[in-house]
């Protein structure tokens, strides 16, 4: 009878805790991999009564119940689903009660220091009534620090190894024999989830060394796959970044400088067309290539060097282990951003501190979620340049009117031939004025693209439907030019775009512009409703797409499953519509810490309420 009891309390274990993995995972149980605290003494148990415990390695396929669940997401250099559901692996069973206040231990990134993660550490220890609850948590942090005084918790100057020493050398000032506890774990952003792998991987083979002072790792934007963008702009790399600048200097510039060149009869006399190419290629060149490097030398950090994409330190040299070849012996949490399109102007509104989350945000407090005033404001440039194009090329065409009345004039009448040369050099310059606003708009509405592409370093092809729209409109302001009364202003409208379906089409002309502004004679802005003809021209094209990603890291890389040593909690969940920046501080930040908290994303990293 003993032993009858043993078996049925036996199989009741093993039948909790399959269930328990099938609630958390929400996974039919006959495609769970069944795994259980002491699964070797409990193997051992079995066998004394002639049975065994049923497991396969995730790698392999069991001819019942198919692939294990890991193979639900393609790990290697591909994407997730588009749905993104929050990929767990590995053992979710509670652990013991908490006893103690926990240590949770925050890593900056590139270029951070200690008040990087100021909200959401506060937020932890303290809470912020109504927004987020305090928890049994201690924030560690290393020195304080200030916008006039930033102190990092590691250095950058000494690689990725320097750093795990720094990391040795400073948490023992916070954490001590008195008040460590097993469930201690690290909360990392960006380079600082490779600095703390790197001081995990120390801890197990130099315990001499390096103290048991983390057991637990969860990381938000960690390149852990490598960060394409290192091997684009470093200097000893591909070093994208000088051409990509010149591009915008001679662009953008060239928008400005021309037409105010142009417009001034000195300037106009004394500076030649290819003195002009020459000053802005001299000028934008000495930008991009001694200056732009020299202001973002502090992205080029001794730190980088060990993780850009196929850094002998990740991957690993014939005498030498990687950092990516290592299997972590400690529960893991990977969080990764998907910031929406256009992503280099979203990133670029958090990062330069020039969008609503920093100029007109009334909630501090995980409130850096509005990213799009730089792109309204690039919007309005291109609109600007475009509506200045269109002038320009009014202008060109009265001049070239001129001009042929003032030629066939001066057959009968040579007087009139300076005013024929005048009428030829005032199309020229409306000409070139006109290719100046074109091109600065060009880039503009190219940048985002060249920027995911050729910076953040990857994209896939994909086969589009290619739309170019061509309007003809003729357009009335009822006070300026009413219909009837006065000839219209006409415009010619020309829009490339990628159509969604079998063929190109879009809003009709009394849709886009009804009440619709306008450049008019005067060169004044104008209102009014237009009318016209579109005309659609399609064709297939092959495309670059760039992969989803952050603003800086890749979605492939951020997402990428490290190695973690079975038995392990493993957890890897989006963080959407959320930029590089943005993690360490918006809404979604306040979520992720709360399901963290809670233990959805693995009991290790529960933290009980105050």
């Amino acid at each position: 009878m003993k032993k009858v009891r043993n078996l049925v309390i036996i199989s009741l274990l093993i039948v909790a805790a399959a269930s328990n993995l099938y609630a958390q995972n929400n996974i039919p149980q006959d495609t769970a991999t069944i795994l259980v605290p002491k699964q070797q003494l409990l193997s051992q148990e079995l066998q004394k009564f002639g049975m065994k415990l049923f497991e396969f390695p995730a790698e392999q396929i069991c001819p019942s119940a198919g692939p294990a669940r890991i193979h639900d997401y393609p790990l290697e250099g591909v994407n997730p689903p588009n749905d993104y559901p929050t990929l767990k692996f590995g053992d979710f069973t509670p652990g013991a009660v908490k006893d103690k206040e926990i240590n949770v231990i925050w890593l900056h990134g590139l270029n951070g220091n200690t008040d990087s993660w100021n909200i959401a550490a506060h937020a932890t220890q303290f809470g912020y009534p109504g927004i987020f609850p305090a928890r049994k948590a201690r924030s560690v942090r290393g020195p304080a620090s200030s916008s006039s005084h930033p102190v990092q918790f590691y250095s950058e100057s000494s690689g990725i190894v320097g750093a795990a020493r720094d990391l040795e050398n400073g948490v023992p000032v916070y954490i001590n024999s008195s008040n460590k506890t097993k469930w201690d774990y690290i909360i990392a952003h960006s380079q600082g989830g490779i600095v703390a792998r790197e001081w995990l991987r120390q801890m197990d083979q130099s315990p001499a060394t390096f103290q048991k002072l983390a057991n637990g790792l969860v990381t938000f934007g960690t390149p852990h796959a490598g960060a394409e963008v290192i091997n684009n702009t470093r200097p000893t790399l591909r070093n994208k970044l000088p051409a990509f600048f010149k591009e915008a200097c001679v662009a953008l510039g060239g928008a400005v400088v021309i037409p105010k060149i142009n417009d001034n009869l000195l300037t106009r006399m004394l500076i030649s067309n290819n003195m002009r190419k020459v000053l802005t290629d001299e000028a934008c060149g000495l930008s991009s290539n001694l200056i732009i490097p020299y202001a973002l030398d502090n992205y080029f950090k001794s730190t980088t060097n060990d993780y850009f994409v196929g850094a002998p330190f990740l991957e690993g040299t014939p005498t030498s282990q990687g950092l990516s070849q290592y299997e972590l012996n400690v529960p893991v949490v990977q969080f990764f951003g998907v910031e929406l399109q256009p992503v280099m102007w979203r990133f670029m509104s958090s990062n330069l501190n020039i969008g609503h989350d920093y100029l007109d945000n009334t909630q501090k407090i995980f409130g850096y979620n509005q990213d799009d005033q730089l792109q309204i404001k690039v919007q309005g440039m291109i609109n600007e340049f475009d509506a200045n194009a269109i002038l320009e090329d009014r202008e060109a065409e009265h001049q070239r009117r001129l001009e042929i009345i003032y030629y066939a004039t001066s057959i009968l009448n040579p007087l009139i031939l300076p005013l024929a040369i005048i009428a030829t050099k005032n199309k020229n310059r409306a000409i070139e004025n006109k290719h100046a606003y074109i091109k600065a708009k060009n880039w503009l509405a190219d940048a985002n693209e060249v920027y995911q592409v050729e910076l953040l370093g990857d994209k896939k092809t994909q086969v589009v439907m290619e739309c170019h729209l061509i309007e003809e409109l003729d357009c009335y302001d009822p006070n300026k030019n009413p219909k009837g009364f006065m000839p219209p202003i006409k415009l010619i409208m020309e829009q490339k775009y990628r159509g969604t379906g079998a063929f190109c089409s879009g809003p009709s002309i009394a849709d886009k512009y009804t009440n619709y502004e306008f450049p008019g004679d005067d060169g004044t802005i104008w209102k009014g409703n237009c009318e016209g003809t579109q005309l659609f021209l399609s064709a297939l094209k092959i495309i670059h797409v760039p992969l989803e990603n952050d603003g800086i890291v890749l979605v492939k890389s951020a997402a990428s499953r490290i190695k973690v040593k079975t038995g392990n909690s493993h957890a890897i969940t989006i963080m959407p519509e959320t930029n590089h920046d943005q993690m360490k501080n918006s809404e979604q930040t306040r979520i992720a810490l709360n399901n963290l908290y809670d233990g959805i994303l693995g009991d290790f990293f529960s933290i009980q309420l105050r």
